[in-house]
């Protein structure tokens, strides 16, 4: 059926199309309030190599020139920084922040960027999350230079150019659920008036083609032989 077609149906059958909208309408409200609140907070660092350079000359440490080894190439900050995107993807860092959902990466910028973007329950546990995933950052990238015996003096540091953003109510998840279950009770309305619809038409009586009650009697039909 056509548009008009639906229109006059439901028009026609209001006493069912309506309460099941109405029901509808509830289902649709249930599952907006039922469905809890997300928050989300982000954050971001850039690497970056000190003004002394990678290297620490040989007059200044007794073993001769020592270097960063993660200084020691092109596109050293670049790589630094996916190395710690990678570490913190670790599912024994998930672990340690378990109840929130996380992104890590760098965020298409171009840099030496980590970007944190964090999904919690509660507004408070997002950004406490950013923050503690951004320390984890800096704790890692410190800890690699110690193992690999790089000078102090030459640490590449994690330097804070998004602080943790306070965390914003996420909706669109409840309005996507709820529409889904408005849609779901517009079609069973639908279904429902179209449905009665259909029913009362077979029953409706008098349609072409139907046998009539009984056939007419001899003598209406008039003389079977003609007049002398």
């Amino acid at each position: 059926m056509d548009f008009w077609s639906t229109i006059r149906v439901l028009l026609r059958r209001w006493y069912i199309a309506l309460p099941i909208f109405v029901v509808s309408l509830g289902l649709a409200g249930g599952v907006y309030l039922s469905v809890s609140t997300q928050y989300e907070s982000t954050g971001t660092v850039v690497l970056t190599s000190p003004a002394s350079g990678a290297r620490v000359p040989a007059g200044e440490v007794p073993t001769g020139e020592k270097v960063n080894p993660l200084l020691a190439f092109d596109g050293s900050l670049t790589t630094s920084a996916q190395i710690i995107i990678q570490s913190l993807k670790d599912p024994a860092v998930a672990k340690q922040f378990d109840g929130v959902e996380y992104e890590v990466g760098d965020g298409q910028l171009s840099g030496p960027f980590v970007v944190v973007t964090v999904t919690a329950p509660s507004a408070e546990a997002a950004q406490r999350t950013v923050a503690g995933l951004l320390e984890r950052a800096r704790q890692e990238l410190t800890a690699r230079q110690e193992s690999l015996q790089a000078p102090e003096s030459t640490y590449i540091r994690a330097d804070p150019v998004i602080s943790p953003t306070p965390a914003e109510a996420l909706v669109g998840g409840k309005v996507r659920f709820a529409a889904v279950a408005l849609v779901l009770g517009f079609i069973a309305c639908l279904t429902a008036a179209y449905g009665y619809e259909s029913f009362s038409q077979r029953r409706r009586p008098g349609k072409a083609g139907a046998v009539p009650d009984r056939l007419p009697r001899a003598r209406d039909a008039g003389p079977v032989g003609a007049r002398r």
